[in-house]
């Protein structure tokens, strides 16, 4: 249920948080060649994109307080 049409943008936004990280992680790992590096970016993408998904249900908590306040002050 997607009342404020957000689902798409927050999709897209956590998936290219995750891109940049899986890509930093990558070139670093083609110059320094520690597996280390591509773990821990690894690890960056995936928490990247659920505090995106995250930030967005904030986002969302708060467009729903608004609309409730503006339809409570109209009534």
């Amino acid at each position: 249920m997607d009342k404020h049409k957000t689902g798409r943008i927050s999709q897209l936004l956590a998936i290219a948080v995750s891109v940049f990280f899986v890509f930093v992680g990558a070139s670093g790992y083609q110059r320094t060649g520690d597996i280390t590096l591509v773990l821990l970016f690894g690890a960056l993408a995936i928490m990247g994109y659920f505090i995106v998904k995250f930030l967005f249900l904030g986002v969302n908590k708060l467009l729903d307080s608004l609309d409730d306040k503006h339809n409570q002050g109209s009534e």
